[in-house]
């Protein structure tokens, strides 16, 4: 744990070392005792959503920019990734119990599928996740011409709101193997 925080200190910018610093004390509470975030469902939620999310994109393409001589400014492709990929990683954190949560339940294991049940958390992530495919489209349609390439931003973001949607038609909350599908 000291090494890349010595190169990221000796070779970057003081933001980026503060950023690095930030994902990696949020890595080590998620993890280590006594703290352990990834025991409660909305804390695991929030720790990987900002790392996933926010600091991997952002921190990438500024180290990126840094590391290449080029200023920092933001980019509208690299606001957008940020946000997006925030959304996702929340939806993944809120879902990845699902498949676990008939061991959960054996094991007296209480996670928030144990406790809100896979249908609930299934139409909750279905949702956040189609709206987040809707927002794609739209700032894709709405954003500057050639700022993005529009048939994956708007064409493929569609597409995949459709996938996700027929997946969760086929759900059926209580079959493992639907479960895992989905």
């Amino acid at each position: 744990g000291i090494i890349g925080p010595a190169i990221v200190y000796n070779c970057f910018p003081l933001l980026l070392f503060k950023l690095y610093m930030l994902g990696w004390t949020l890595g080590a509470i998620y993890s280590v005792p006594p703290i352990r975030t990834k025991r409660n469902a909305l804390a695991a939620g929030l720790t990987i959503a900002t790392v996933r999310g926010f600091l991997l994109n952002f921190g990438v393409y500024y180290a990126v920019k840094d590391a290449l001589g080029a200023p920092f400014s933001w980019s509208p492709k690299v606001s957008f990734i940020a946000r997006f990929m925030t959304a996702f990683a929340t939806v993944i954190a809120v879902t990845k119990d699902l498949p676990d949560v008939e061991g959960d339940r054996a094991f007296n294991i209480s996670t928030l599928a144990t406790k809100v049940g896979v249908s609930k958390i299934a139409k909750g992530a279905t949702l956040c996740l189609f709206l987040n495919y809707v927002h794609a489209v739209a700032t894709g349609v709405l954003a500057k011409a050639g700022t993005f390439n529009l048939i994956p931003m708007v064409g493929g973001h569609a597409a995949l709101a459709t996938v996700l949607l027929a997946r969760f038609r086929q759900l059926e909350p209580e079959k493992l193997a639907s479960i895992k599908t989905y």
